[in-house]
């Protein structure tokens, strides 16, 4: 976040962004909604929309400040000094750092490039099944960040039977799920399954903070009580303007699903042409994790980018991956392919530029 706050915006090429950038007013104007009454849980006609979406009852629904706090309000309810929690790896930290936070012990579920970064069903077993504190939860991401892939049906299907029959819950942030047309939210599939999303990175409209958390009342009851104790009315402009989004929500994410396959064609071409880069190509969204094959330190090689080519990319150590670095390929398409002609640039003056053919 300290990276975050310091370079993302700040320089002409920013690939380091993870959202959308907003319709500009004339494309899509949120003007003339009205302040209301209390909104505990959220504004109910918000959360009537949110399930609506997501196939679930208002019940079901809890709204948030953003992910980040309905990320923060599942893991405080799941994490505790005398739980295990299963986290995925590499992973957004604020995931693990949370439970560790609140005293839980964290162990990493890793997702590796050379298995297409999917997590290991046996490993988790293996881990739920090893001594020690109890697992009360797993936690994983759709699409995963950092490489934009998602999870197997395969693999959906056979975790849930195991957190059925290990009495565990798991925790997804599908934050980035909405830019694949087609995919079921995880709350779906099972009720030991509990998922965070948002108005942000799909859909562009972070400034609203509207977050929430879906799943069964057995998992949501609690954190609607400890929701209590981080904000008790939530801010009825931004979630009146929520629920218009929602209501756009077809035009609103067409047009983000447009910039990112856009962008991904573009990123397609260039790493096809070098011979020093490769990635696994993402299911969806606009972030994808790329291979520098002749680079080890990508944290010096990302503050060279930034300062002698205005050029901002997440460094692979911020997910304990020296030698890769996080794209993001949302921006506008000039931007994407000057600043792709750069990187390669200083990848060449590294004297790593060897090109396929």
């Amino acid at each position: 976040m300290h990276w975050a706050k310091a370079w993302v915006g700040k320089l002409p090429y920013c690939l380091g962004e993870s959202g959308v950038r907003p319709p500009p007013p004339e494309e899509f104007s949120l003007a003339g909604v009205r302040a209301g009454t209390e909104n505990y849980f959220g504004d109910p006609e918000l959360r009537k929309a949110i399930a609506r979406v997501h196939h679930a009852g208002i019940e079901q629904v809890l709204v948030s400040e953003g992910t980040s706090l309905a990320n923060y309000t599942a893991l405080s309810v799941l994490a505790g000094p005398e739980d295990r929690i299963l986290v995925e790896f590499p992973t957004y930290p604020v995931l693990e750092e949370i439970p560790r936070f609140h005293g839980a012990e964290v162990q990493r579920i890793a997702r590796r490039p050379e298995q297409g970064w999917q997590p290991q069903l046996e490993e988790i077993a293996r881990l739920v099944d090893s001594p020690g504190k109890r697992v009360g939860a797993v936690v994983l991401t759709r699409l995963h960040n950092p490489s934009g892939v998602d999870l197997a049906p395969q693999f959906l299907s056979d975790l849930a039977a195991l957190a059925e029959a290990r009495d565990f819950v798991v925790l997804f942030d599908e934050v980035y799920l909405d830019f694949l047309p087609d995919a079921l939210p995880a709350h779906r599939l099972s009720p030991r399954f509990v998922t965070t999303g948002s108005l942000t990175k799909a859909y562009g409209f972070g400034g609203l903070r509207v977050g929430w958390v879906v799943g069964a009342l057995r998992w949501l009851r609690p954190m609607q009580e400890l929701s209590f104790y981080l904000q008790v009315n939530g801010s009825y402009v931004a979630q009146a303007e929520g629920i218009r989004v929602l209501e756009h929500r077809d035009a609103v994410l067409g047009r983000s699903r447009g910039i990112a396959a856009r962008g991904r064609r573009i990123v397609e071409q260039w790493v096809g042409e070098r011979g020093d880069v490769d990635w696994t190509p993402p299911a969806g969204g606009i972030t994808a994790m790329i291979r520098l094959a002749r680079i080890a330190n990508t944290a010096g090689f990302a503050a060279q980018l930034r300062e002698t080519a205005g050029v901002n990319v997440a460094e692979g150590e911020f997910f304990a991956m020296p030698g890769w670095i996080r794209i993001s390929f949302g921006v506008e398409e000039t931007k994407l392919r000057e600043a792709l002609r750069r990187i390669g640039l200083a990848l060449d003056e590294a004297g790593g530029g060897v090109r396929a053919a």
